[in-house]
């Protein structure tokens, strides 16, 4: 039965593995997510370079789009958020368990990699569309900044929400889970942290819209379209 829930064998080839080693060997291989969970070589690789894209998307956007205000982030906050990507790309590799994938690169790609990519590719779209808007609320015509002052927000799916970034952000971590062959225990886990913390930071964002504008869209949600 552990065999055929862990991949590890109950003998080694010359007889019964000693009890402590044949446990850790168990619980390395359930805290990696076990061999049935285990990422392929491709979805490890793919996982890696769009968390890379996307990682450089986020910097040219706070670079060139995003207008700031004259507030300063914690320092523990931006430490927390420098080993947070670190952490993430361990991640992703402590799921694939260094192993190989079967055959050539191209041959493993199936439609679960085709599915997540795509829906990695609209929420990105979403995400920076959500980006531009918020920058220009600050911005004039001439596309200087004006003003730092907090507006309402309107067109593209802020008529939906009143964070539709946050809700891009889940869907590209979604999205990875979908690269990953769903299959990584771990990820989803991931997934389930990037749920709460950007579904808390949207509800504080639409309670703050909510009591500054007496106007502000009743049908509009915080977090998800129709949901939350």
């Amino acid at each position: 039965m552990l065999k055929i829930l862990t991949g590890v064998p109950s003998f080694d080839g010359q007889g019964k593995l000693p009890k402590l080693l044949y446990k850790a060997r168990i619980c390395c291989l359930i805290l990696a997510d076990g061999p049935l969970s285990a990422a392929p070589q491709l979805a490890t690789v793919l996982v890696q370079l769009l968390l890379c894209v996307h990682s450089l998307r986020r910097l040219l956007e706070c670079l060139f789009v995003s207008v700031f205000s004259d507030g300063v982030m914690h320092l523990v906050q931006y430490l927390f958020g420098l080993g947070y990507y670190i952490v993430l790309g361990l991640t992703v590799l402590c799921s694939d368990q260094m192993a190989k994938g079967p055959g050539t690169l191209l041959s493993q790609l199936d439609w679960i990699h085709v599915a997540g990519f795509v829906l990695f590719i609209a929420a990105s779209l979403l995400q920076h569309q959500s980006m531009v808007l918020l920058a220009r609320l600050r911005k004039g015509k001439s596309g200087r900044v004006e003003t730092l002052a907090h507006r309402v927000p309107e067109g593209g799916w802020f008529d939906l929400v009143s964070c539709p970034h946050y809700f891009a952000e889940l869907l590209i971590y979604i999205s990875l889970g979908f690269v990953l062959g769903g299959r990584s225990l771990t990820w989803w886990l991931v997934v389930l942290y990037v749920l709460f913390s950007q579904a808390l930071a949207g509800q504080l964002c639409h309670d703050l819209y909510i009591s500054k504008y007496e106007l502000y869209p009743k049908h509009r949600r915080a977090f998800i379209p129709f949901v939350l």
